[in-house]
């Protein structure tokens, strides 16, 4: 099965990503990036300046996207989010709620697509 472009993200410089990405570069060879993390950000102790703070990572994810033409970059962003909050054995909080709250605006589609696409890398789970 061949993705199709609206699958496939295309990123020319890693330094045009969101400030809430992050990004490893190759020890022996700096210019080449080996790693990418669409979601690199912690919660603070407060609920509310965490909701606000999603919401600007949220408006930054949406101008990517609209600079690029990627949509596909939320889907990233919010797998990311999942394995994050997965790997950290943490609920979601603020910072993702204000994230998801003003995507979901914007691309209301963007949390069915992320789904989909990862339980098209992982059918057992449909079972």
């Amino acid at each position: 099965m061949t993705a199709a472009a609206a699958d496939v993200l295309v990123i020319k410089s890693p330094d045009d990503l969101p400030t809430f990405c992050a990004f490893a570069r190759r020890d022996s060879d700096p210019s080449v990036v080996t790693w990418i993390d669409f979601w690199a950000v912690e919660p603070c102790d407060s609920g509310e300046a965490d909701y606000l703070r999603g919401q600007r990572y949220a408006d930054e994810a949406i101008w990517h996207v609209r600079a690029t033409g990627q949509r596909v970059f939320i889907e990233c962003v919010l797998i990311y989010m999942a394995i994050k909050l997965r790997e950290d054995d943490r609920c979601a909080c603020g910072l993702e709620h204000g994230f998801i709250d003003r995507i979901a605006g914007h691309f209301p589609g963007a949390i069915d697509n992320a789904l989909a696409r990862t339980l098209r890398q992982c059918p057992q789970a449909l079972n």
